[in-house]
């Protein structure tokens, strides 16, 4: 019976840091001014008819360390773009884009034969735009996404705006799991750096 209760209690432990730490590293690099820079992978949501991805990154200095949350799209994200979050104790949130980035990447393109006797065509590739935008956290909203997770976003576009509210807290839990991740991998020396004692 005691072998089962520390079987139990190891497969539970186990299973919770899986959940808590399952976000990946996408990259960690040290810039020339010494900052260094972790991202996590990005978790790809559907807002209204847009599609989104969502990532958080860490920017860590001598004396600093700033949390930007990245949304990138092939749909247009203006400059100054405005996203509203609304937080699970109702608190809504206004985050407006620091920076903006414009690049290109191919996507699939499926071009029909016309005059077909069946549904066939060619699928080929496009060059298309990427928008990449950057909103700063603070620690006290990061807490509170930790706390009460998110419930609903709300992203500019143009003119108008695309929304979603979530049944259950998908993008505040990937915020915290990423959030817990970053802090992690800071504990860690980057591959680069080398310690003054080898090989002295």
């Amino acid at each position: 019976m005691e072998k089962l209760k520390i079987l139990l209690v190891f497969a539970f432990t186990t299973m919770f840091s899986v959940s808590v730490y399952a976000q990946k590293i996408s990259f960690d690099r040290i810039e020339e001014d010494g900052v260094r820079i972790i991202g996590v992978e990005k978790i790809v949501q559907k807002i209204d008819i847009a599609t989104y991805d969502f990532s958080l990154t860490v920017f860590s200095g001598f004396r600093s360390k700033d949390y930007y949350l990245m949304i990138s799209s092939i749909w247009k994200i203006e400059e100054n773009c405005v996203v509203m979050v609304k937080l699970g104790n109702g608190e809504i949130v206004k985050l407006v884009a620091k920076n903006v980035t414009v690049g290109q990447l191919d996507y699939p393109n499926y071009d029909p034969i016309i005059g077909s006797s069946s549904v066939s065509g060619v699928i080929s590739t496009q060059k298309v735009y990427y928008y990449v935008s950057i909103y700063s956290i603070e620690n006290d909203l990061l807490n509170k996404i930790e706390q009460y997770g998110i419930i609903k976003i709300r992203i500019a576009f143009g003119n108008t705006y695309y929304e979603k509210n979530w049944n259950y807290d998908k993008l505040g839990k990937f915020i915290k799991k990423s959030h817990n991740r970053l802090e992690e991998q800071l504990q860690k020396p980057h591959f680069s750096t080398k310690s003054i004692e080898n090989g002295f």
